[in-house]
């Protein structure tokens, strides 16, 4: 486990699965995530098997609070781990409504990137969010990414095609913040 100010990251065990599963299945989580309809529990099985099995991943609860019983309010996670080039994508979501808009989303982020650049020894993280997450967006500048471009009308969301904004932040950029 790994404690935050406002969050600890839980090692995912299958005991959330049903948990991350309600989540997932929520119009607004899925629109943030660019999923496709409603996951069926034999689905959500796979992807959780297959996701413990991949070494190039690492996937946290976000617990609300301090400690071992801190409440589970969402996922975060590297993935695409590339030992070679030091490199992984970041992504998050908080599934609990209530819990968003509070600064868990950030307290999770600089604990996910602590981790990948003093325990994984990443040089650099980087991802990809709709260019109508504005509240992503906004939060990614706080926190020094860099914006790198945009990849235009990239993902498919809402019956529209959308632009994604890049950013990235490198091992010096994250000790200089």
């Amino acid at each position: 486990m790994i404690i935050g100010c406002k969050t600890t990251l839980l090692p995912f065990d299958e005991k959330w699965a049903e948990l991350v599963r309600k989540w997932v299945n929520q119009p607004d989580v899925r629109r943030g995530t660019g999923s496709e309809g409603p996951v069926s529990d034999i689905e959500h099985r796979i992807w959780y098997e297959d996701l413990m099995a991949d070494r190039a991943q690492r996937v946290f609860v976000v617990g609300e609070g301090q400690g071992e019983h801190a409440r589970p309010v969402g996922l975060v996670g590297l993935k695409h781990i590339q030992p070679r080039s030091r490199s992984a994508e970041y992504w998050i979501y908080v599934g609990e409504q209530e819990s968003r808009r509070n600064g868990l989303a950030e307290d999770a982020t600089r604990l996910i990137l602590d981790f990948g650049f003093n325990t994984l020894n990443l040089h650099i993280i980087y991802l990809s969010v709709m260019r109508t997450n504005v509240a992503a967006m906004t939060l990614y500048r706080k926190l020094a990414f860099v914006e790198e471009g945009i990849a235009r009308a990239r993902a498919f969301a809402e019956g529209r095609f959308v632009d994604l904004v890049n950013f990235s932040m490198n091992e010096e950029e994250f000790r200089n913040d």
